[in-house]
């Protein structure tokens, strides 16, 4: 096992604007609407990079295979699955949220979307419960390759989440097409490179003291924690790495729905206690914490 951290590079930054061309043709260039596309594009792209070592990499490991992504949502890390899993490969992508889920472009708007561009073919969508999903659907335990990016803060709880470990690995085990899966993770790190994302954590924590019901952030769970699960469900530990700091809107997004959390409660101690925090650290714009990724395979 090793740590690094993950340089951005302009080969996937020029892919992202490819691959938003692709799937997102109404899209005008030199739009904020762009800008803020593409700068989620390139980070799914800068996870397969921390995940393999590289584009190519990760083109190669995936060319052909059958991957299964929990926590889709509106489908960015999809696509770039999509793209690198070729024309014979497919994406299970599932998630449980309700086709109104997500704005300005909700779940379903933005998966028939993709659905309607050429990687559109190779994605499987799926609006339904994980655990119970891969009790009943054996296609869906036949993956090479199980991705969570960005989706450990939905969950309900960390209890939650041993239980999804222990149903992938049990998953795994009574497929006849896929073995050996590796679980590729991605996730917030809770950790700050740089003090303007300061802001960004605690945000995170407010939030997942007292969740919205339709926020973003329903849990807060840290690295370690997430390891250990992994590890107790039979997973072994691979490949970690950090994206430090990615240039992305989703810390201000976080600071914004946490600040709107105080319009209709501010009697609850610990929001009140980070919305301070926030006053403090908050100066011009915010930055997004550092993620954290990791691979695992089967014990």
């Amino acid at each position: 096992m090793s740590t690094a951290n993950v340089p951005m590079t302009s080969s996937s930054t020029k892919l992202a604007v490819e691959l938003i061309r692709c799937t997102s043709p109404t899209i005008q260039s030199q739009t904020e609407q762009a800008r803020i596309a593409i700068s989620q594009m390139r980070h799914r792209l800068n996870l397969l990079e921390a995940w393999f070592g590289s584009l190519e990499a990760a083109k190669s490991s995936l060319d052909g295979k059958t991957v299964l992504e929990i926590g889709c949502g509106q489908g960015d890390m999809t696509v770039v699955l999509a793209w690198a899993v070729g024309p014979a490969g497919i994406v299970n992508a599932i998630d449980p949220a309700p086709p109104d889920y997500g704005s300005p472009e909700t779940l379903q708007e933005a998966q028939e979307r993709i659905s309607r561009s050429p990687l559109g073919v190779r994605v499987n969508w799926r609006r339904c419960e994980p655990i119970e999903a891969l009790q009943k659907e054996s296609k869906l335990r036949a993956a090479d390759y199980i991705v969570l990016a960005h989706s450990l803060l939905y969950m309900k709880s960390t209890d939650y989440i041993a239980t999804l470990f222990r149903a992938l690995i049990t998953a795994a085990s009574i497929s006849a097409e896929s073995a050996s899966p590796r679980l590729l993770v991605a996730e917030w790190g809770m950790r700050v490179s740089t003090e303007s994302a300061r802001a960004h954590l605690f945000a995170v924590q407010a939030q997942a003291a007292q969740p919205l019901r339709s926020g973003n952030v329903q849990l807060y769970v840290e690295p370690k924690t997430t390891m250990e699960l992994a590890l107790k469900a039979g997973w072994r530990r691979g490949e970690e790495s950090w994206i430090e700091s990615p240039d992305l809107d989703d810390g201000m997004w976080e600071v914004a729905a946490t600040r709107s959390m105080l319009i209709t409660d501010d009697t609850y101690p610990t929001t009140r206690d980070v919305v301070e925090n926030l006053s403090r650290v908050e100066s011009g714009s915010v930055r997004c914490m550092d993620v954290w990724t990791a691979v695992y395979s089967r014990s």
